[in-house]
């Protein structure tokens, strides 16, 4: 995976001298705040695009990317696409906004370059916009449907399931699963989570719309996991880190995606299945909420460390809620500190307070239930 000839091009990267992978792993972790500090100081000569996002961490993040970088970006993501049904004879219609690197405009270029022809319409956020795409469909009847997550619902709930498309690619943030199933059968579609960030595009897609793992297409990208020992591995569970070869004039080398994620070898091939968020942020009913913000005013209020957050959604509302589990028993009333966090973190009223006696929440096949673990914050 890690050949002598990529050792070269991450030396040239990150201008110094690398001997060996050894060398390579001392370089340190990248985070996006790195990232920031590079771009303020200005962009490289070779810069051929440039894009502000922030994604679901409300972080501001400037990208640069060189020519050569684009163009690895394109032939990955047409690769990826290939592997879903993109082929000469198929139409695609593409509701993702258009922006030049990871986002509507390069996706467009791949399912060109695959062979097929591209419906630009871009995104669905109105009923007048879900209106007209319904209508693109019945006129132009296409094969498949490039999307972000939600717009699909909104799709389907007026399309119904008498149509043309047989399959979705999803972009962007992962389906909840149940989620998934709901909206294939409410347009009888099969529906492909399809894995990337802004920062290097996608480079992941799950070849069976029911499959949690996805294969992992990693031309010009070096993929690492950063295990809970700290150290990092080809493959294992942990933070995943990426590098990316060919970006020239914004390095990213060693960065930290901000997911935690799964990665096994496979007779030859690499897949990844994403286990979660790992940012400073999470997303609960469209707010922003900072982690350290709900540990903060949590701890506040109790005065000691002992609780986690869980992140649950509502099995048929599709509703966040926050549950936050406490040690021992409350001085207060579990309204009182329910009230004391929403007040301090802004959030609508979705919170619970439970008591505890040690033992971590599991689903049902034995899992361990996202949560935000305060009782290690010192």
């Amino acid at each position: 995976m890690f050949n002598t000839q990529a050792l070269k091009k991450v030396s040239q990267l990150a201008r110094v001298k690398l001997r060996s992978w050894d060398d390579f792993r001392k370089i340190p972790i990248a985070t996006r705040e790195d990232i920031k500090a590079f771009a303020a100081r200005g962009l490289g000569d070779d810069a051929f695009n440039v894009t502000a996002t922030s994604g679901s961490t409300s972080s501001r993040l400037v990208i640069v990317h060189s020519r050569q970088a684009y163009d690895a970006h394109l032939k990955r993501l047409t690769k990826i696409y290939r592997q879903v049904g993109a082929k000469p004879g198929v139409l695609c219609l593409n509701l993702c906004s258009y922006e030049l690197n990871s986002g509507g405009r390069l996706m467009e270029a791949a399912y060109k370059a695959a062979g097929c022809g591209v419906i630009p319409l871009g995104p669905i956020s109105t009923p007048e916009k879900v209106t007209e795409a319904v209508r693109l469909i019945i006129a132009l009847k296409p094969t498949m449907v490039n999307a972000y997550t939600n717009q699909l619902y909104d799709l389907f709930s007026a399309l119904g399931c008498k149509h043309p498309i047989r399959r979705c690619v999803v972009n962007g943030e992962l389906l909840w699963p149940e989620y998934r199933k709901r909206i294939e059968q409410l347009g009888n579609v099969d529906v492909h989570d399809h894995y990337g960030a802004m920062e290097v595009s996608g480079f992941a897609i799950a070849l069976r719309s029911n499959d949690e793992w996805m294969k992992v297409t990693p031309d010009g990208l070096l993929l690492e996991v950063l295990q809970e020992n700290k150290t990092a591995a080809a493959t294992g569970t942990g933070d995943l880190l990426v590098t990316d070869l060919n970006n020239t004039c914004l390095p990213f080398i060693r960065y930290r995606l901000g997911d935690r994620v799964e990665l096994v070898r496979r007779k030859g091939a690499l897949w990844v299945k994403v286990l979660g968020r790992t940012e400073d942020s999470i997303l609960v009913n469209g707010v922003v909420i900072m982690k350290q913000d709900l540990v903060r005013a949590a701890g506040d209020f109790l005065r000691h460390p002992r609780f986690f957050f869980i992140i649950t959604k509502d099995p048929v509302k599709y509703y966040d809620r926050i549950i936050i589990n406490v040690a021992g028993s409350l001085k207060e009333t579990p309204a009182e500190l329910a009230a004391a966090i929403v007040a301090s973190v802004g959030m609508d009223k979705c919170l619970d307070v439970r008591l505890y006696k040690g033992e971590l929440p599991r689903t049902p096949n034995g899992k361990i239930n996202y949560f935000i673990d305060a009782r290690k914050e010192k």
